[in-house]
């Protein structure tokens, strides 16, 4: 039987690996692979039901592949609960958007892409969202729950005789009565170490996911090459496998460039450790320092004065370890075991309490606790803002030295001034607007919340009160109806100059479509068409409709141009996001310095405003996201919507907090490049034809550096919808710099030969041209489409539909350019093909890959 045919029983035939193929990579939500390649049931090649790759029928005089990475972000509705991780990933997306002054490929590929004193600066900012956290929920275990619920609320315990069903309900009631005995209104020591446990159990979870992920991300070893040229073999392939890198990605000479870019496993896992450690740095800072006030003057309370001062040191040293460009494990695991005796060391401290039910009010020690890890946090946010504040000044130098010796001045348009400051400032922000308002509502689930730190001197606390300090309540209010009135007002705010710029630009608009259309030979409507021909049922959409309501103004755009108008603005705009970010920052910095003002120095109450309804909004809005995003999950184009921010933000390693959401790329980036390498080796050519964020894997793939490029073939890139200059050189320019693009578009990649065009449509809202300003890329590359394809449309039928990002696909125009592509790269001649053109399909397609 010919190896082309299909076997008539359940084994997949072998695929060709010679000739040309074309790989289909989507973009942000996931889309399948059958909608990719226009076939129901595509036959998996390579990988496995999480990411993998799928081939149909050759069309066209080439192979047709999928590359389906939805699987890593967004196919599971499980994926939706990363969007609790929302601070902590723009933490870490903070740490890439460095500017760099320098945008020459040359001149890039031999230093990093960012500073030393940047990366440790972002560290600590990265920390600072860490520790305030870990603080806060330290904060509701210790104080809310476990002393001043605990000493109102004992555990129910069984009357005696009344268990009569055998030997488990004698050991259920023996439990309950010694639970209730340990944690008695009079034990608050007992208490604490069971709320310090609770506490430690949050931290282990974030280090528990942070791992889990970390065996099916960083774990992917990144592509070496297997044979730089035909018969030859690398050494590390032959010896064994490649000594994995300990440098942190952000370090790395070359950025993108670099061949070690995608291998984050140990330096993820050396900061997840450094992170953890300064969790349970918190834990046994609070529970010593709380320990020992509460059982002052008695012989075990230096124990909780010993571990409190054991835990700061433990913390101090992780500052000093995220120095480090590389990953210290033997560090690491001291600063771990010092902060873990630490933590030990003051649970024996609160065991050791004097019996006694303690002072109403707050846990004493607490608040001093609270305070110092707190002015930590916000001192640890300093030095980044003086290092951008810095940076900025010596742009501004060299802005003036260039233009004193009449040199030209790099003019792209980059992320406003201070990105990574203000992006840490809004995850702060975010995490503190939640944790905050959750301490209050618990507070209000549990008792009756009393503003204040306890009762009045010499008075008692009434039963079932729980003190809270006004300035997490006001803080609460402040932060939650302060972050939706910014965000209805900038909403606001758009939507109106959106409508006075759709009115304004409509007749400019409309011309132009005229002219692009006539440029694409797109035929007119006849004006006076024949009766009963065919010609009479066709409309243009400049007119107003046939059957629909009379026009009271001829000659005015139809509301069809308005909507093509609106959605041109959108595109120009999209950017316009960075507003709410910066009003965020700046809001959030001098408020902080007025709160501080208001209470430090001139001793007066916070203010409190509408506290019940701000918590309980900041309280709801998580899961509430959550449930949206679950619940709209299967739908593709909502999927698209909600799930972009994360597609987004989690395309870079985990440089900067290791409990964000994974890196897909870590995986998608090393697997586009090993499927483009075997082609080559088994005599094919390759085509990538990608979408949207699938654009950016495909120019991570084909710009990082490999010994195989001078070997390699040339590879045609299509991009359509691509976010590498609107977005990505606008907030990562240090990576994604001008000089890396301009490396792809001058076809001196580091994979080999390339030849790229960028197709894109003026209505997009995230893709658009690669060339912008004064860019270094040559001309060219970029090719806008019109958009939407006609005008025309049949009478009675639905009006030609806006394509903006999502419609590329069903573009001819399209088309076009990718066949352009694959004629311009070719088949290989019959020679160069392999002894073993074909590759066998694994047998059963539901069998899950390994990548350890």
């Amino acid at each position: 039987m010919a190896r082309d045919e299909r076997s008539a029983g359940l084994v997949p035939a072998p695929v060709p690996l010679g000739g040309l193929t074309e790989i289909r990579v989507h973009g942000v939500g996931g889309t399948g692979p059958d909608t990719l390649l226009g076939d129901p049931a595509p036959t998996r090649v390579a990988g496995d039901r999480v990411a993998g790759f799928y081939r149909t029928t050759d069309a066209g005089g080439r192979h047709r592949e999928a590359y389906s990475w939805g699987g890593l972000t967004s196919r599971s509705r499980m994926r939706a609960l990363w969007a609790l991780l929302l601070p902590s990933m723009l933490a870490n997306m903070a740490g890439w958007m460095a500017r760099r002054w320098v945008t020459a490929g040359e001149e890039e590929a031999d230093r990093p892409a960012t500073l030393w004193i940047f990366r440790w600066f972002a560290r600590l900012t990265a920390l600072a969202l860490t520790l305030t956290s870990a603080a806060m929920v330290t904060y509701l275990a210790l104080d809310v729950l476990a002393y001043q619920w605990g000493r109102t609320e004992p555990v129910p315990v069984p009357a005696a005789g009344a268990s009569t069903d055998g030997w488990q309900a004698d050991l259920a009631s023996w439990w309950a009565q010694a639970v209730a005995t340990w944690t008695a209104a009079d034990r608050p020591g007992n208490r604490l170490v069971l709320g310090a446990l609770a506490a430690v159990l949050v931290a282990l979870g974030f280090a528990l996911l942070a791992r889990q992920t970390r065996s099916s991300y960083e774990s992917v070893v990144p592509p070496t090459p297997i044979s730089a040229e035909p018969g030859a073999r690398d050494v590390t392939a032959t010896v064994g496998r490649p000594r994995p890198s300990l440098r942190c990605a952000a370090a790395l000479d070359g950025g993108l460039r670099n061949a070690d870019f995608w291998a984050g496993l140990e330096w993820h896992t050396f900061l997840s450790r450094l992170h953890l450690t300064a969790c349970l740095g918190v834990v046994a800072l609070l529970l010593g320092w709380s320990s020992a006030a509460l059982g002052a003057g008695s012989s075990m309370a230096s124990f909780g004065q010993v571990a409190a001062v054991a835990a700061g040191g433990g913390i101090l040293l992780v500052m000093g370890l995220l120095a480090f460009d590389d990953a210290e494990h033997d560090l690491a695991r001291v600063a771990l075991a010092l902060t873990t005796c630490a933590l030990l060391l003051a649970g024996i401290s609160a065991a050791l309490v004097p019996a006694g039910p303690g002072p109403d009010g707050m846990l004493p020690g607490s608040r001093s606790a609270l305070n110092l890890v707190w002015g930590a946090s916000l001192v640890l946010l300093a030095p980044l803002a003086l290092q951008q504040s810095g940076a900025w000044l010596y742009r501004l130098w060299q802005a003036g030295r260039l233009r004193r010796q009449g040199e030209r001045l790099p003019r792209l348009t980059i992320f406003p001034w201070a990105g990574p400051f203000v992006m840490n400032t809004a995850a702060v922000v975010v995490a503190n607007t939640v944790l905050l308002s959750a301490i209050v509502y618990v507070a209000g689930l549990v008792g009756t919340v009393e503003w204040g730190f306890g009762p009045d001197a010499g008075a008692r606390g009434a039963p079932g009160t729980i003190y809270v300090p006004m300035a997490i309540g006001s803080l609460a209010s402040i932060l939650s109806l302060g972050l939706i009135v910014l965000v209805v007002l900038f909403a606001a705010v758009f939507l109106l100059v959106l409508g006075r710029r759709r009115r304004a630009n409509a007749r400019r608009v409309e011309a132009d479509l005229r002219e692009q259309y006539a440029a694409a030979h797109v035929p007119d409507v006849d004006a006076d068409p024949p009766a009963r021909s065919e010609a009479g049922w066709w409309r243009s959409a400049f007119d107003p409709p046939l059957f629909g309501p009379p026009d009271r103004r001829p000659g005015r755009p139809t509301p069809w141009v308005h909507k093509v108008t609106a959605m041109r603005f959108l595109g120009d705009h999209s950017r316009s996001v960075a507003a709410l970010l910066i009003a965020l920052t700046v809001l959030a910095v001098v408020g902080l310095f007025l709160f501080l003002n208001e209470v430090l120095r001139l001793h007066h109450d916070p203010p409190m405003l509408f506290v019940g309804l701000g918590t309980k909004v900041a309280v709801a809005f998580p899961p509430l996201y959550v449930l949206v995003l679950t619940l709209a999950w299967r739908n593709e184009r909502w999927r698209r919507v909600l799930g972009s921010l994360f597609d987004v933000g989690t395309f870079f390693p985990r440089a900067f907090h290791p409990f964000a959401p994974p890196a897909y790329a870590e995986r998608a980036v090393p697997e586009l490049t090993r499927r483009i390498w075997r082609l080559h080796d088994n005599g094919g050519r390759v085509v990538v034809t990608a979408h949207s964020q699938g654009s950016v894997i495909a120019a991570a793939a084909v710009g990082r550096t490999s010994g195989r490029a001078d070997a390699e073939p040339a590879i045609g890139v299509v991009t359509f919808g691509s976010p590498l200059g609107k977005l990505y050189r606008w907030a990562f320019p240090a990576l994604f710099s001008d000089g890396f693009l301009a490396g792809i578009a001058r076809g001196r990649p580091g994979i080999g030969p390339v030849l790229w065009r960028n197709v894109y449509y003026a209505t997009d809202y995230i893709g658009g041209p690669i060339r912008t300003g004064t860019s270094i890329i040559p001309d060219g590359v970029d090719l806008e489409l019109v958009d939407p394809p006609t005008h025309r449309y049949v009478v009675d039928q639905p009006l030609p539909r806006v394509l903006s990002h999502t419609g590329y696909w069903y573009d001819e125009a399209l088309w076009t350019q990718v066949d352009a592509m694959c004629a311009a790269i070719g088949a290989p001649p019959p020679d160069a093909a392999s002894a073993h053109p074909w590759d066998t399909v694994a047998p059963d397609p539901d069998l899950p890959g390994r990548y350890r």
